[in-house]
């Protein structure tokens, strides 16, 4: 049986993303030592809020190393949800903080568009740029997520941006480079577009 391990910092939805994965008979676990974590077989990395209170949660927890080296080995997935996507980019204009640097990008707020609210918030579309990657899996051409955020990720090169969304101005909804990759919205909370792509992750 798959096993995803949840990265537990003391931020994010961890209980809920734990419950979507036994949803789909994947094994699941949370992990707060550096032994556990070393120990993944594929971890995902949640959170929410602000960039700067996550990036010292993870950095207080004593996961920050752990997690960096889990990436360099490269031969297991790692997925980063909503902030957690973030944080695998060079870091935000949310704060002052630098990201883990995975991924290279930038996380900028949403320019004003008239009629339109920040934060970007609720169910959207979003169109894969690369179909073919595993994320996208049997996944509809009009699949919809839910988001919710202010701040969204402009990678350097296209080739990281997987999948793209539109809120006043096309964004990347997914990212990735090798085995790291992040969502910008929460599969979590996206029902059975969320359980495909949380099936997905987990080699099911």
């Amino acid at each position: 049986m798959a096993q995803v391990s949840v990265v537990d910092y003391g931020i994010g939805n961890t209980g809920s993303i734990v419950n979507m994965l036994r949803k789909l008979h994947v094994g699941a676990e949370l992990v707060a030592t550096p032994a556990a974590l070393a120990a993944a077989q594929r971890l995902i990395l949640p959170g929410i809020g602000a960039f700067d209170a996550c990036m010292a949660a993870l950095q207080g927890s004593g996961l920050r190393d752990g997690l960096l080296e889990f990436a360099a080995q490269g031969g297991r997935p790692l997925l980063g949800i909503c902030v957690g996507m973030q944080m695998l980019t060079l870091g935000s204009e949310e704060g002052d903080l630098p990201g883990l640097g995975l991924i290279q990008g930038h996380t900028r707020r949403f320019a004003e568009h008239p009629g339109l609210r920040i934060p970007h918030m609720g169910w959207d579309r979003v169109r894969w740029v690369a179909p073919d990657h595993p994320l996208a899996h049997n996944l509809a051409a009009d699949s919809r997520f839910y988001f919710v955020h202010s701040y969204r990720v402009i990678c350097e090169s296209a080739a990281n941006s997987l999948a793209t969304c539109t809120y006043g101005e096309e964004f990347a909804a997914v990212i990735g480079s090798g085995k790291v990759a992040g969502v910008q919205f929460h599969p979590e909370k996206s029902h059975r577009f969320g359980l495909a792509l949380l099936s997905n992750f987990a080699g099911t």
